[in-house]
């Protein structure tokens, strides 16, 4: 299923809102974090109105979700004049498999106004070779987006530490939205899995996205990048941070994210 089809998806059920999610977004012996994430704010997006945008995001993997019917339970924490914080819980088999808070914030006059750089990639999108999807090498999840490394090497090919800078955009022809674009952010694998000598898992265990910029009216197959590079690792941890970039350059939104490795 598309992306677009499963956040399409979401429908009343009981106290809360439900989903089903197919085996094609699998990631290893979980549903691809990136899915999960999006799914909670569309939960959320559906008690926060549109004019207040989507701030930070903050989602902690508790367990592996897997492709099955999910359980997906929002709800308000506070109402502010011009920020509103909600929460979600997402559930699998009965087992909170994600827990979430949302701060989605009205702009207001500030005389602060500072802009990220701009730090163009190495090489130029149509200088690069499209990675393909292969069945049984990646994850199934992988189908779902186009990449092109302009730097860094891929997983598993015992690199030394580099940063890496990814093109990518969904396949999906539905036009982009906010739980997309969250969703595009988390779908490069960690610098740290290229250190790795021999296929070895990550584990994502707490991701914090922030934006500063929420135009996302792109056409679905312009490339956005994704920058990222390791903050710091040790006793099998990774602490990274990444910078999403828009179709036209612009830094547009922030991530960090904590992983288990056991390679």
């Amino acid at each position: 299923m598309w992306l677009s089809e499963i956040l399409g998806s979401l429908q009343s059920a009981g106290d809360g809102l439900s989903v089903t999610v197919t085996e094609d977004w699998s990631q290893g012996r979980a549903t691809f974090g990136g899915l999960v994430a999006a799914v909670g704010n569309e939960a959320m997006r559906k008690l926060v109105p549109a004019e207040r945008p989507l701030r930070s995001l903050q989602t902690t993997f508790v367990g592996p979700a897997s492709a099955a019917t999910w359980q997906v339970n929002a709800r308000v924490l506070r109402i502010g004049k011009a920020v509103t914080l909600a929460a979600c819980d997402i559930i699998d088999r009965e087992q909170i498999v994600a827990t979430q808070v949302g701060v989605y914030g009205a702009a207001r006059a500030s005389v602060v106004k500072i802009r990220p750089p701009v730090v163009s990639a190495a090489r130029q999108i149509d200088d690069i070779r499209e990675g393909r999807y292969k069945h049984g090498f990646a994850p199934a999840f992988v189908q779902h987006f186009a990449m092109r490394w302009a730097e860094g090497k891929l997983p598993f090919s015992g690199s030394p530490k580099a940063p890496t800078k990814a093109f990518v955009h969904h396949r999906d022809p539905a036009p982009l939205g906010e739980s997309s674009i969250v969703a595009l952010t988390d779908c490069i694998p960690t610098p740290a899995m290229s250190m790795f000598t021999q296929p070895a898992p990550a584990s994502s265990l707490v991701w914090t996205l922030e934006f500063f910029e929420h135009n996302f009216n792109f056409p679905p197959a312009a490339f956005w990048r994704i920058d990222t590079d390791l903050d710091a690792a040790s006793d099998g941890y990774v602490n990274q941070t990444s910078v999403l970039n828009d179709p036209d350059g612009r830094p547009v939104a922030l991530s960090r994210q904590l992983f288990a490795i056991f390679g």
